[in-house]
């Protein structure tokens, strides 16, 4: 799988297929665009074929297997899953229009003629289903093979042969420009709102989730979790002071360096910073192993601090209950963290209420 990491800008566009989420994303944005446009493509063959149905001319198997590939082509991709699945079966429904269109064109009484109108109008109209200039770039050129081959340029050896080449190549650069455009415009789309979700549910400073992110993912986490879980109420110890003797800048150095120790020793389970110096965890587990969690948090945190200066944290802890309201677990939590305050702080206490 090529992506931006592992391979240069020019081949990242070239043979595009982005990151699991950003294929996802690109999947549902392609999949009806997809759908329509072979839809499209099948429709007007349809006609196309009902208006030349009378010339004796016209070879019916080659149409009726054209007809099976597009329709195969299709069905593909209504069911596709992927968006390497659309980019197979979108190409293999392309590449079946432009035979199924061959077979027509030979079938009138001048078929060279037709050869510009028609790729023209398949390597166009198809531009946006191609995730990846690559592909859009074979499979425009395979159309344009398939119309032209036994017919094209038409006036081979006369002076004006080169119009038809310089007219084939135009259309590939435009339409490779549309495939460019969708793509940069697909790319660039899902990165703002990834953005928007980062400002929305991200933690400007630490990197962590926010407050909302956090609530919203423990409360889902009280309805889901089929083991016991524990909510950690994190608060550093004597901040205002280290703020007002170092200052801010040396105060968000601390929260960012305390919210990477959480991060690091939480690994899967829910953390987040509520506000201010405060942070949170839901540990998903027993009794014991919470209470281990938050001791080894605590020496944790002094430890990543020496021998700078004395920096602690305190913890109150208090179980999830699944049939209270998360602020029940919260306030009991607070009420944890008030006693781990008062009683010396740089500890943890576990509400047993």
């Amino acid at each position: 799988m090529f992506t931006s990491r592992s391979l240069s800008p020019a081949f990242y566009y070239l043979f595009f297929s982005g990151e699991r989420e950003q294929q996802q994303r690109f999947f549902k944005e392609l999949h009806f665009i997809s759908i329509a446009i072979l839809t499209f493509g099948l429709a007007c063959w349809l006609v196309t074929f009902s208006l030349t149905l009378p010339r004796a001319s016209l070879d019916h198997a080659q149409a009726a297997l054209g007809l099976t590939g597009m329709l195969v082509g299709l069905l593909l991709t209504v069911y596709a899953k992927s968006l390497q699945a659309i980019i197979a079966s979108g190409t293999i429904s392309v590449l079946f229009i432009a035979f199924s269109f061959r077979v027509l064109m030979l079938g009138t009484e001048d078929p060279a003629f037709w050869v510009l109108p028609l790729g023209v109008m398949i390597t166009l109209t198809t531009a946006p289903i191609f995730s990846g200039i690559a592909y859009y770039l074979g499979v425009s050129l395979c159309v344009w093979a398939i119309l032209g081959l036994g017919q094209f340029p038409v006036h081979a050896g006369q002076a004006d042969q080169h119009w038809p080449v310089l007219a084939v190549t135009i259309s590939v650069i435009i339409g490779l420009a549309l495939n460019i455009y969708f793509l940069v415009l697909r790319i660039n789309n899902y990165r703002a709102q990834r953005e928007l979700a980062t400002m929305a549910y991200k933690d400007g400073l630490t990197g962590l989730n926010n407050r909302r992110m956090f609530t919203q993912s423990a409360r889902t986490l009280q309805r889901t979790a089929h083991t016991p879980a524990y909510f950690l109420m994190i608060d550093i110890d004597d901040f205002k002071q280290i703020n007002d003797v170092y200052g801010h800048d040396v105060g968000d150095e601390v929260l960012k360096k305390i919210a990477e120790v959480i991060g690091e020793l939480s690994g899967e389970h829910l953390c987040g910073r509520l506000g201010g110096e405060e942070f949170a965890v839901i540990y998903l587990g027993e009794k014991n192993a919470a209470c281990a969690f938050a001791a080894q948090l605590v020496d944790s945190v002094e430890a990543a601090f020496v021998p700078e200066r004395k920096v602690s944290v305190s913890i109150g802890m208090a179980e999830l209950i699944k049939e209270a309201d998360l602020s029940h677990s919260y306030r009991r939590a607070d009420e944890s963290l008030y006693q781990a305050k008062k009683s010396g702080k740089n500890r943890y206490v576990l509400n047993a209420a």
